[in-house]
């Protein structure tokens, strides 16, 4: 008998430990589950925001995409954009490492867009094209490729992760499928050109330049951020860390797989892991950047934006790496390697997409500038001759001729975007540097009557030395007073060119300008009253009632802490 309580005893006690592990350890495994769980939403939309433009998917799942705009006068006309990065400090690199020209407009208009989506438009002419908020994750990929659906119950760790391992073919097919799947289940989700029952949008893997664009903030980017900065703006204090999942220089681990799409704060567009998580590929061939333009030969693709693997110098917007489209065993692909899609259309539709365009390129090189008005245009002075010309090849020289000289007007006007931008820039760093040469003379000229004081009541050495110190600030003043002078000479010279200026090229320059300086610490606050102050020395001398050089001199200084 007490042979058996000694067992029940002993069983007891085990199933009171049992007991114990069990209350132990569940609400640890509960926690564990808790962290890696993952929901829909984690893999579809992560960090909802207001402006957001979502269409559905298979599977009762959703993809988020962010309206772009280009901001451009007409279909025919675009931005003109200078991707990629100059890193001339790596020799290994810079035969493929360097800026280069190119343009940039969007298909839709803002008539095609869904009335729904067009609250998100900002204000003014621009041309659209959309983007993928986040990388593709596992859980979408496995919605659209997949026979069957994921059970949204039960989602691994990884259905939020990005989809990395595919190859460029497969990412192709994956815009190919989703585009049918919305055609036939939800066709009013695509934007409808206007006048065309047709031709729709579509989802396919955006260009370079509309990854690289939309990377470094679309239209919330100014000329400065687009064309010369390495990193889209980043808010004062933060850091690269806080925008991308990457390995920093020096850091000692290297993550096992990408995070969660989302995982770090999005770029100024409101897109998520453009920079580091998995690096994403892009529709184009890659060339070699070379004297500013792209070299002939098409190798494999780019991929843009490095990865949870790549250093500080990898997940730059204007980085540029070449990837196979095959290697020996297959289709190439990448554990760091994935994709976002954009949604675009033809630049050809119909409705009355082609009597637009048609007007468009009659215009178009058709005026001369506003310096050269006065002259006449040559342009008409062939049309006189073509009218007047019997012979056949006469007419056709003369109209292969007239091309010519339309095609150059064409660029010129293109060439004057840039020509405004760059001369609003260099208005406002004058004002600078005006400022400075002042604020320095009046130091020095301080300085100098305090000497002024001394000499009264030094004697010997100390008196040699004061005025061979005094001799010299003298000399000193002299060259500040000279600077200054040119500096303000300059500076008129640019109020006077702004006038040769187009009112709507100096408009476009002056918005993208106060992109560049829309941040609230001083400096930028200081650099959009410069801005707003050249544009009033601009208006004056286009009314003909410039400000005298005194007057001028006085309002610059006087002007830059109110």
């Amino acid at each position: 008998m007490s042979e058996l309580k000694s067992r029940l005893r002993l069983f007891c006690l085990c199933i009171l430990a049992l007991g114990l592990i069990f209350c132990g350890v569940r609400p640890a495994e509960a926690a564990l589950a808790r962290k890696d769980s993952v929901n829909p939403a984690d893999a579809c939309n992560p960090q909802p925001a207001d402006d957001d433009i979502t269409l559905p998917m298979p599977c009762g799942l959703s993809m988020v995409f962010k309206l772009v705009a280009v901001p451009a006068k007409g279909f025919l006309w675009d931005m003109p954009v200078r991707p990629g990065l100059d890193d001339s400090a790596n020799a290994g690199r810079a035969f493929y490492d360097r800026r280069y020209n190119a343009a940039l407009s969007g298909p839709f208009a803002l008539d095609d867009l869904p009335a729904a989506w067009r609250k998100a438009a900002p204000l003014g002419r621009n041309y659209y094209y959309l983007i993928a908020k986040y990388e593709v994750s596992n859980l979408q990929w496995r919605a659209v490729m997949d026979a069957s659906c994921p059970d949204s119950r039960n989602l691994a760790a990884d259905a939020a992760r990005p989809v990395t391992d595919v190859s460029w073919y497969d990412a192709v097919d994956f815009t190919r499928r989703y585009t049918a799947w919305l055609l036939k289940n939800a066709p009013d989700a695509l934007p409808r050109f206007a006048g065309d029952s047709r031709n729709v949008g579509f989802v396919r893997l955006p260009t370079e330049t509309e990854w690289e664009y939309a990377a470094r903030g679309g239209q919330t980017a100014g000329s400065q951020q687009l064309l010369q900065e390495d990193f889209f703006a980043l808010p004062q204090g933060a850091n690269k860390n806080d925008y991308a999942v990457y390995r920093p220089e020096g850091a000692a681990h290297i993550p096992e797989s990408a995070a969660r799409i989302g995982s770090r704060k999005p770029n100024p567009l409101g897109l998520y892991d453009t920079a580091g998580n998995a690096a994403e590929m892009v529709m184009d061939s890659f060339r070699f950047s070379l004297a500013g333009r792209l070299h002939g030969s098409a190798g494999g693709f780019v991929r843009k934006g490095g990865s949870f693997l790549s250093g500080d110098a990898e997940i730059l917007p204007g980085r540029r790496e070449e990837m196979p489209f095959f290697l020996a065993d297959g289709p190439a692909h990448a554990r760091d390697l994935g994709f976002r899609p954009v949604i675009s259309g033809i630049n050809t539709p119909g409705g009355g997409r082609p009597e637009e365009l048609l007007a468009e390129w009659n215009k178009a090189g058709e005026s001369m500038a506003p310096s050269m008005q006065a002259a006449r245009n040559p342009l008409e002075e062939l049309d006189r001759m073509l009218v007047m010309a019997r012979e056949p090849a006469v007419k056709n020289n003369l109209q292969k001729l007239r091309d010519t000289i339309k095609d150059n007007n064409i660029m010129l006007e293109r060439q004057k975007q840039l020509e405004a931008q760059s001369l609003l820039r260099t208005g406002v760093y004058m004002i600078e540097t005006i400022r400075n040469y002042a604020s320095r003379r009046n130091s020095l000229q301080s300085q100098l009557q305090s000497m002024e004081r001394d000499v009264k009541t030094a004697k010997g050495q100390t008196l040699e030395k004061l005025r061979r110190i005094m001799d010299t600030a003298r000399r000193g003043l002299a060259m500040l007073d000279t600077s200054l002078d040119k500096s303000l000479t300059f500076y008129r010279s640019k109020v006077d060119d702004g006038t040769q200026l187009a009112q709507d090229a100096l408009a476009a320059a002056e918005e993208s300008l106060g992109k560049d300086f829309s941040g609230d610490d001083p400096f930028n606050e200081n650099m959009r009253r410069n801005l707003a102050l050249f544009r009033r020395h601009v208006d004056l001398f286009r009314k003909n009632k410039p400000l005298p050089r005194e007057a001028m001199q006085k309002e610059i200084l006087e002007r830059r802490f109110q």
